[in-house]
């Protein structure tokens, strides 16, 4: 049986990881908001998180960028996504595809626009993507979603002008449970799908079997018979494709997330004898670890783009 970190063993581990420049810190009051909310997910903390990047986000150039919009890669009415393509994107650009979160029930790729513009600003072909919610699609509607937008990027190179040979799927929160689990679940997975790595921020479900699931979102998903949480912890099907993994959290994240990404860290330790790219996002919550990308605050930005293109490199593996 394997040998899972304790809640606080895992917060040693992640506060020992490379953090990038820190500029929250340039924002003194964003800074303060922020550590007066805390490291609970809740209306108010949502609410506040967005009141704080809201406007900051209405300030962003697009220029240099094109957006091709809502394309439909499934038969789902929510299988649509959009395409933030960099102007000069000729078929060599690596491809970042990322999954908003929304505890398995609600969000929207247009809430992840700061993320489609910055990466592509900065030469990577970002497709942002909308997928099933629950309680009307459960498991495995996700990493169905995911087998779908694979599809669509493998065969339409035309539209979104990246390389379809290198494909780095991200996610935060919900998300991320999403793309982990097309990307270490084989029976999911495509010919020829391209994938390099895997970004996985905030990730809330590594581990279905060491807490009481939340009947308000996960439950919904991954249901409530508990014979199956084994079977649907991705955190036990690490050993079939060994993509390169990236874990991201922040430093008020919620304790759950705190514990998931331990224990995450630790197996991927296990699998590959060395740990997996870390960032910690200093000063930021579960909402604003994705909020700030695009505002000048380059806490996590930066550490994606460098992962995104060494794994375009071949030097991941």
């Amino acid at each position: 049986m394997k040998r899972y970190l304790t809640p606080l063993a895992a917060l040693a581990i992640l506060a020992t990881t490379h953090v990038a420049s820190a500029q929250v810190v340039e924002t003194p009051d964003i800074a303060k908001n922020l550590h007066d909310l805390g490291n609970q997910l809740t209306r108010e903390t949502v609410g506040a998180t967005m009141k704080i990047y809201g406007p900051l986000h209405a300030q962003t150039k697009t220029g240099g960028i094109e957006k091709v919009a809502d394309q439909t890669y499934g038969p789902a009415e929510r299988n649509v996504l959009d395409v933030y393509r960099p102007e000069d994107a000729n078929g060599s650009q690596p491809i970042m595809i990322f999954a908003h979160g929304g505890g398995f029930v609600r969000g929207d790729k247009a809430g992840a626009a700061n993320i489609g513009t910055y990466f592509a600003k900065h030469g990577v072909v970002t497709i942002v993507i909308n997928y099933r919610f629950a309680p009307d699609s459960q498991w495995p509607s996700g990493p169905e979603d995911v087998a779908n937008v694979m599809s669509w990027v493998r065969d339409n190179a035309a539209i979104h002008g990246g390389d379809p040979a290198n494909v780095v799927l991200a996610g935060n929160s919900a998300g991320s449970a999403h793309v982990a689990a097309y990307a270490l679940y084989e029976s999911y997975q495509i010919e020829n799908d391209g994938l390099i790595g895997l970004i996985l921020i905030s990730p809330p479900t590594a581990n279905l079997t060491d807490h009481e699931i939340d009947p308000q979102r996960d439950a919904l998903y991954y249901g409530t018979d508990k014979s199956t949480f084994a079977e649907r912890s991705y955190i036990n099907k690490l050993y079939g494709r060994t993509v390169p993994i990236m874990v991201a959290v922040s430093q008020y994240d919620i304790p759950l997330v705190q514990s998931q990404a331990g224990q995450l860290v630790q197996a991927l330790f296990e699998r590959d004898g060395h740990l997996p790219v870390l960032s910690t996002a200093v000063g930021h919550n579960h909402i604003s670890i994705v909020e700030h990308i695009g505002t000048g605050d380059e806490t996590l930005g930066p550490d994606m783009l460098e992962f995104i293109k060494y794994q375009s490199l071949g030097m991941g593996k």
